[in-house]
C-alpha cells in the first residue's frame, strides 16, 4: 500500500484529496485502517487504485462506500513498432503541428481548457465536481507540466487550432504524451484519430526509443488508436473514489 496526500487537488477541485495505491496482498481491512488515519488528517476525497484480479478488493471496496469510476491502462509503443494504420494516415491532409513556447499561447490554451473541453474524466463526470472543476484541474496540470520542462504543441487544420498535446521526457529513452485534448470534439468528429496521429508522430521526432502513456476506460477510442498503432498494454489498474 502506498498513500499520497494529493495537496495540489485542493486548488484544482476544492477538496482535500488523498490517493491510495493497493497491492494484490492488501485487504479491505487494511484499507479501512488507512482510511481512518487519513480522514483524521482531513481527507475529503479518496481515490483508490488496485490491480485487477483481486477478488477481495473488487468485491470488498464497493462495500466500503467506494464507487468504481474507471480502469487505467498503461501502454508503450516502441519506435520500431510504431505504424499508424492507413485508414487513419490517408486522411492526414491539411493538418500542421506548432510548438508553442510563449506564455501567451499557454494562457490562451488554458483558457480554452477551463471552458470545459474535457467531459469524460473521473472528475468531470463526478456530480460533486463537474466539468468546470475538471477543466480547472486540467489547466493547472498543463501549467505544471510546462513548468517542469514539457513541450506544448497545438494542431491546426488550415489556420484553425483543433487541439493541443504535451510531450514530457520520462528518461533518456522514453517520452510520454501526457496530456492531449480536442477543443470542439462535437463539431470536429473524425479529427480525433488524426490528433492522436500527430501526437504520436511528434513523439518520435524526439530522441527516444519508445513512448509510454496512460489511458482510461472512459475513452476507449484512444486505446484503440494506440493499439492499432503498435502499442502494447503494460499494466492496468482499477480506480475507485469516495467522498467523505
Amino acid at each position: 500500500m502506498k498513500t499520497i496526500h494529493a495537496v495540489w487537488e485542493l486548488e484544482n477541485i476544492g477538496a482535500d484529496a488523498w490517493e491510495i495505491l493497493l497491492d494484490a496482498g492488501d485487504t479491505p481491512e487494511m484499507l479501512a485502517e488507512e482510511e481512518k488515519r487519513i480522514i483524521a488528517e482531513g481527507a475529503e476525497y479518496i481515490v483508490v487504485k488496485t490491480p485487477p484480479n483481486c477478488p477481495q478488493l473488487i468485491f470488498g471496496i464497493p462495500q466500503m462506500g467506494y464507487t468504481f469510476v474507471e480502469q487505467v491502462f498503461h501502454v508503450a509503443v516502441r519506435r520500431d513498432e510504431y505504424h499508424m494504420p492507413e485508414t487513419i494516415a490517408r486522411f492526414d491532409r491539411g493538418l500542421t503541428v506548432v510548438h508553442h513556447t510563449e506564455k501567451a499561447e499557454l494562457d490562451r490554451i488554458c483558457d480554452i481548457i477551463r471552458k470545459g473541453i474535457f467531459v469524460s474524466d473521473r472528475v468531470s463526470l463526478d456530480p460533486a465536481f463537474g466539468v468546470l472543476k475538471g477543466g480547472n484541474r486540467y489547466a493547472n496540470w498543463l501549467r505544471s507540466l510546462i513548468e517542469k520542462g514539457g513541450f506544448l504543441y497545438e494542431v491546426l487544420k488550415g489556420d484553425r487550432p483543433i487541439g493541443f498535446f504535451v510531450i514530457c521526457r520520462k528518461d533518456a529513452n522514453t517520452v510520454d504524451p501526457v496530456l492531449m485534448g480536442m477543443y470542439d470534439e462535437q463539431n470536429d468528429r473524425g479529427l480525433g484519430a488524426l490528433l492522436h496521429k500527430k501526437t504520436l508522430d511528434t513523439c518520435f521526432t524526439h530522441d527516444c526509443k519508445r513512448l509510454t502513456s496512460t489511458i482510461v476506460s472512459n475513452n476507449t477510442k484512444v486505446l484503440s488508436v494506440y493499439v492499432n498503432a503498435g502499442a502494447s498494454i503494460t499494466d492496468t489498474l482499477y480506480t475507485y473514489v469516495k467522498h467523505i
